[in-house]
């Protein structure tokens, strides 16, 4: 194999980071978006940190044989968590390999250029690194330090800590380097499958809801005071003493933190990183060559069986049907737009399960109503986003719309027409599953689905306009928009601020009138449907606003 070019690498590395300065001094920057993750994200890491603290004392407190082994639950405990981050960091870095190989422009003009592949892979190798590096660095420090608060720990734990945040994302790459290239094969396979596509990404992400209301169940119960340590039987005990034997490379860095054969540990991990990053670096040339083949190649064709042209389809469903298509077609559109717009019932009913259950407790009182509009309206706003980027994702095409003699009422309202058909459906599949389950009434589901679909309607006219003000198209050949969009964060903190303002307010009136029992509950259908009427009527004229003269005048930004 060639040898690395470190000179040659550097230059790569700065290549790389003078790109994204030059982004943010674009004013491509989404401040908005940014601090919204952080602010997600410390709430995240806060919540895990406190029902976290709250399982090692329930987990640590189990018995087998009519023993207390804290030591041992403690090595399971970590051992599980570092096995699910693992899992967890190496799916996005075979994302990130793929996306910075297969996807990237800059590899076809590199073919052209005195750039050997090794010194390229490096580049991208170091910056998938540091991006990893954060995350693990946050989740380690989060998992250990909330741990050694709970269980005394030596100082071998605390130096193990600071060298894991280091060590997992060399791991977690290697071997992310090793399945790739097969990876992306099976995504091209995929690529223009598109119904098979749909529904395997769509059952994923319901496994994984399902997953999460796992998780919201057991929350429950440490919330509601009952003892979890009663589900760990001696048989599942025994089992999870069996799955932990055999978490490998996971056991090793355990092993180190928990100071159980650390000379061998070290040995195992050292071998498995050397083997691992040595196998991609044999790879790297073929990675490289086999993408930019398929790169070269283009698109490939897909081959199905058309029907004969028929008499002209009227304008307005010709554009719905354009954009249905661009949606379902794309696969960050598909998987963020489609797959989780249809799922959001499902979150619907494992937060209602869950929440229902704890206003009881706390409050005494059942609220499934004006929780399931608060839920409802929440999820919506979260998952009712392929509306904030209505005008942005056509690209050029837009401008080819735009000189075609077709009225640009029929160009934006089929856009709203197909955002609305998608935002009922998901509404009225949550309505009709909570009055299924017993949640809410039937009248009440009919209630839920007039509102929720009203505030969906005020959602796609605010996202839609404000996206037509702000328009940018993506300089991509494909006109994919993959940089992230100022126009989105506001749109769905907009959506969260109305959810809280409504919901929120709704359910806390039916709180305070019920405890005062007072016989006000007409007033949840009241406030709910008047503002939802006003506040449809003024995202509307909002939209409208104008429009006309906007559109004809438009020229977008690049």
């Amino acid at each position: 194999m060639k040898k690395v070019d470190f000179a040659l690498t550097r230059a790569l590395l700065k290549k790389q980071w003078l790109e994204r300065i030059y982004r943010y001094r674009r004013g491509r920057f989404d401040v908005l978006g940014f601090a919204f993750s952080a602010v997600l994200l410390c709430a995240i890491v806060t919540l895990f940190v406190v029902f976290f603290g709250r399982f090692i004392g329930l987990y640590t407190g189990i018995k087998t044989d009519n023993a207390l082994d804290v030591p041992q639950r403690v090595y399971e405990l970590l051992t599980i968590v570092y096995s699910i981050l693992i899992v967890f960091l190496t799916v996005g870095a075979v994302g990130q390999i793929n996306g910075q190989i297969f996807d990237a422009d800059d590899v076809r003009l590199f073919s052209a250029m005195p750039v050997d592949a090794t010194s390229q892979y490096l580049a991208k190798l170091i910056t998938i690194y540091l991006s990893q590096l954060v995350i693990s660095t946050v989740a380690v420090l989060a998992v250990n330090l909330t741990l050694a608060f709970s269980v005394q720990q030596s100082w071998q734990f605390y130096l193990m800590t600071v060298i894991a945040c280091f060590t997992l994302p060399l791991i977690t790459i290697a071997l992310a380097s090793l399945v790739a290239l097969p990876v992306h094969l099976v995504r091209r396979f995929f690529k223009n499958r598109f119904v098979v596509k749909f529904l395997f990404v769509t059952a994923v992400v319901g496994v994984m809801f399902y997953l999460y209301s796992i998780v919201l169940s057991a929350v429950e119960q440490m919330l509601n005071g009952n003892d979890l340590r009663y589900f760990f039987s001696s048989a599942i005990m025994e089992t999870i003493g069996k799955v932990v034997s055999v978490l490998y490379p996971t056991r090793w860095i355990v092993d180190l933190m928990m100071a159980r054969n650390a000379l061998v540990a070290s040995l195992c991990i050292v071998a498995v990183l050397i083997v691992c990053l040595t196998a991609s670096l044999i790879i790297i040339r073929f990675i490289l060559q086999r993408a930019l083949q398929l790169r070269n190649q283009g698109v490939g064709t897909y081959q199905r069986k058309t029907g004969k042209i028929t008499d002209s389809t009227n304008d307005f469903f010709a554009l719905v049907k354009k954009d249905f298509l661009l949606i379902f077609r794309t696969s960050s559109y598909m998987f963020s737009y489609l797959s989780v717009a249809v799922l959001m019932p499902l979150m619907v009913y494992f937060c209602m399960t869950v929440g229902g259950s704890l206003v009881y407790r706390l409050v005494g009182l059942s609220v499934n109503l004006e929780l399931a509009l608060f839920l409802t309206l929440l999820f919506g706003a979260l998952t009712n986003v392929f509306c904030a980027t209505n005008i942005s994702r056509d690209g050029e095409m837009f401008y080819t719309i735009k000189v075609y003699p077709i009225s640009y009422k029929k160009v934006f309202f089929s856009k709203i027409f197909l955002c609305l058909l998608v935002t009922a459906a998901s509404q009225l599949i949550s309505a009709v599953l909570l009055s299924a389950t017993g949640n809410i009434s039937w009248y009440g589901a009919i209630f839920l689905f007039i509102v929720g679909t009203a505030f969906g309607f005020v959602n796609i006219c605010v996202a839609t306009r404000h996206d037509f003000n702000h328009a940018h198209f993506s300089t991509e050949e494909d006109g994919e928009i993959k940089e992230s969009s100022g126009v989105v964060s506001s749109i769905i903190i907009f959506g969260m601020v109305v959810s809280f303002i409504v919901g929120g307010f709704v359910l806390t009136i039916r709180i305070i009138t019920a405890l005062r029992q007072q016989p006000f509950e007409w007033l949840t259908y009241v406030i709910a449907l008047v503002a939802a009427a006003v506040s449809s009527a003024l995202a509307f004229f909002y939209f409208i606003g104008n429009l006309g003269e906007k559109y004809y005048q438009f020229e977008g930004d690049v």
